[in-house]
């Protein structure tokens, strides 16, 4: 469930200013839940994943399942999304980094490492899937020119 809350907060941090404005409102409501779960379904998957491949190589004693039960946990404060959302949507950035403090703070105490390693394992598994994401689109790259 709080996977699901942490997509409808990237969803709506994503629909930018106005790109909800052609919808009525049952298809605004539509856009939100659907885009929601896909983004809290892929984040939760890919980022857990992410985080249990570099927490072990850190050294940690958890499991891949403990580490996705960290992150889901740490997008509690995403629940007010909507109304931060409908209030003043750059708001979204301080839940954001609110979630964020709590991902480092949970890892840190799950896994009993300092803050600093705790850091250091989520900015290796953004790196790490950021280096994914570069190594698949240079492969595409590759084919789409090799094809033409």
């Amino acid at each position: 469930m709080l996977a699901f809350v942490g997509g409808v907060a990237v969803s709506l941090a994503t629909a930018g200013a106005g790109a909800l404005d052609d919808l009525d409102l049952g298809e605004r409501f539509v856009w939100i839940f659907a885009s929601g779960f896909a983004y809290g379904f892929v984040g939760y998957w890919v980022l857990g994943w992410a985080l249990g491949f570099v927490v072990p190589r850190l050294g940690g004693a958890g499991s891949g399942r403990r580490t996705r039960h960290v992150l889901a946990y740490a997008l509690a404060p995403l629940v007010f999304a909507l109304l931060v959302w409908a209030l003043w949507a750059p708001l979204l950035a301080l839940l954001g980094a609110w979630s964020l403090a709590l991902l480092v703070v949970g890892l840190s105490v799950v896994e009993r490492w300092s803050y600093a390693r705790g850091g250091a394992a989520v900015g290796l598994a953004v790196v790490w899937l950021l280096a994914l994401g570069v190594g698949l689109l240079s492969v595409l790259a590759l084919l789409r020119g090799g094809l033409e």
